[in-house]
């Protein structure tokens, strides 16, 4: 017999329970409410949510994948349409090599076409990041293919003008000559503008005639600018005088030059003692030679002219690595132009070149002349390197290709560099040079071993915003050298050619016809013969036989430091 709990037809009508309610919660009033069954919302199902968020990440994976495939499909799509435009255009070369040679007369013709073509070439390399200067090179080479048959061509039949003459000086110039050949008449120059000064200063120094009362006439009606460039004549005690009665509150630009006995601390404590309060308002000094000036009295001057930001102290042998630092401690943010070319008190060492490096805001900087401190130069230039436009490392034993590769590297803004008398360096600096200095305008090479195809190089590459360029005694100097320097040197003002051996006259006569801007060309070392021919030219020339070295100073070749100091 089928209990009652098997078999829920026969189940009594159980009676439900009452819900065990707490005793002070009293019972509802509606007990239908309490017999109505309860809804259950249905739980939280975690693993699904993991399930759908799997879903969407593998969805988003197939997306990304798609844009990388179709990235990747348009990178091969380029590429192959690049090297289609390659194959094309070799085929195009290969045929037209092949027709020249069918037609070998024709190949002067094209050399102009080759040229141009390079040159694009050149332009699609640097995009791509390659070296301009070996590119260069190589076009170099391809020029020499087509040297033989179009010399004749290009080389003969070049005339220069002779017939224009030179413009008569003028009427102030006649004067400021007059002037400073009867310098010790001159009872004042008042009223004279500050910039004729200078010129007939420049004069009167050239003479070797700067003395105490010359120097005093400068000095009178409160000029802003006194530039003497001899005062080899000068004493202690006139200093002291000339200084004192100078009007020191507008006075912004010093120069002293060749003061050498009278610059000491002696007259530099006598001066300070009748002007306590120095020179507010000085900018720039120069006390190029200098022999006599230590340390002490570079602090004296210092202190006494807070606002310098140009300093001069080329040649001054008593000055030692204190001095360096005696400038960075008081001028060390704001130091614009430094020169210690030729002090050979010193010498490398921690304190000089953790001073140098305290410049923060140096833009000329020469060490010309320096022993072993292409380590320094290293240091600096990877620290302060963006800052320099004007850099000057002539004769320094020990720089190499390795400093000149780190000039080129953290150099980028240099306008004017020296790096003469330096054997050591190879065409790897001249790479190094065309392809981080671009800004260059100011170049001087002397005696290096640099050759022909190089520097050629180099000039095809930066030779168009050359406005200065010395190549003097550079022996392997010669034909690829003279092309390029007619050909893209359009801009210069002042060359220097000198004791180049194998550049011959006809080649020099290019140069001069192809650059229109040429103000001067220094030609020692040429036979005389060939210069009194170009002296008839427009052009200027430093070198003739009985001309005095002080003929013309201003057409000479500018040196770097001369364009801050």
């Amino acid at each position: 017999m089928t209990s009652s709990r098997e078999d829920p037809e026969i189940l009594p009508d159980a009676q439900e329970e009452e819900p065990n309610l707490p005793a002070d919660v009293p019972p509802p009033d509606n007990p239908d409410s309490v017999n109505r069954t309860p809804v259950l919302l249905p739980l939280f199902d975690s693993v699904a949510l993991d399930k759908l968020c799997q879903v969407a990440e593998m969805f988003q994976d197939r997306e990304r994948q798609r844009i990388r495939d179709e990235q990747l499909a348009e990178m091969r799509r380029r590429f192959a349409e690049q090297r289609a435009e390659m194959h094309r255009q070799h085929v195009f070369e290969v045929a037209k090599a092949y027709a020249l040679e069918l037609h070998s007369d024709q190949a002067l013709k094209q050399s102009k076409d080759d040229d141009e073509e390079e040159e694009e070439e050149e332009e699609e390399l640097v995009v791509k990041g390659k070296s301009r200067f070996d590119d260069a090179k190589k076009a170099i080479k391809k020029r020499r293919r087509y040297s033989r048959s179009s010399s004749n061509a290009t080389t003969t039949g070049i005339e220069l003008n002779m017939t224009t003459n030179r413009t008569a000086p003028s009427l102030t110039e006649l004067c400021m000559r007059v002037l400073a050949k009867n310098s010790e008449s001159i009872k004042s120059l008042h009223l004279v503008p500050d910039h004729l000064k200078k010129k007939i200063s420049s004069l009167v120094s050239d003479s070797s005639k700067v003395d105490k009362a010359f120097m005093q006439l400068l000095v009178d009606d409160s000029p802003s600018e006194v530039s003497v460039s001899n005062c080899v004549d000068l004493e202690e005690n006139d200093l002291a005088q000339i200084l004192s009665d100078c009007d020191r509150i507008g006075l912004e630009v010093l120069n002293l030059d060749l003061c050498g006995r009278a610059m000491t601390e002696n007259a530099i404590t006598e001066f300070l003692k009748r002007a306590p309060n120095g020179f507010p308002a000085l900018t720039k000094l120069s006390l190029q030679g200098a022999f006599c000036l230590t340390d002490n009295a570079l602090a004296l001057v210092a202190r006494s002219a807070p606002l310098l930001r140009v300093v001069n102290l080329c040649e001054c042998s008593l000055l030692t690595f204190q001095a360096v630092k005696i400038l960075a401690d008081c001028f060390g943010s704001t130091l614009r132009g430094l020169n210690i070319g030729g002090c050979q008190g010193i010498k490398p060492s921690d304190v000089f070149r953790t001073s140098l490096s305290r410049f923060e805001k140096l833009s000329s900087l020469s060490v010309a002349g320096l022993e072993g401190i292409h380590d320094v130069v290293v240091e600096f230039c990877a620290s302060r390197g963006s800052n320099l436009t004007d850099l000057s490392l002539a004769s320094c034993v020990g720089v190499n290709d390795g400093t000149i590769w780190t000039v080129g590297r953290y150099c980028p803004n240099l306008e004017a560099l020296d790096i003469s008398e330096l054997d050591s360096l190879t065409d790897a600096s001249l790479k190094e040079i065309t392809d981080g200095c671009r800004s260059l305008n100011s170049v001087k090479f002397t005696r290096n071993r640099f050759s022909d195809e190089g520097v050629a190089a180099f000039l095809e590459v930066c030779g168009g915003s050359l406005k200065n360029l010395c190549l003097n005694n550079l022996r392997d100097v010669g034909q690829e050298t003279a092309i390029s320097l007619a050909k893209y040197c359009k801009r210069l003002h002042y060359l220097d050619l000198s004791w180049c051996r194998k550049l011959t006259e006809e080649e020099l006569r290019r140069i001069i016809s192809s650059c229109p801007l040429l103000r001067s060309l220094k030609l020692f070392g040429w036979t005389q013969e060939f210069l009194e021919d170009l002296s008839r030219s427009e052009v200027k020339i430093v070198g003739l036989k009985m001309t005095s070295l002080f003929a013309h100073p201003d057409d000479s070749y500018p040196s770097v430091d001369a364009k801050c100091f």
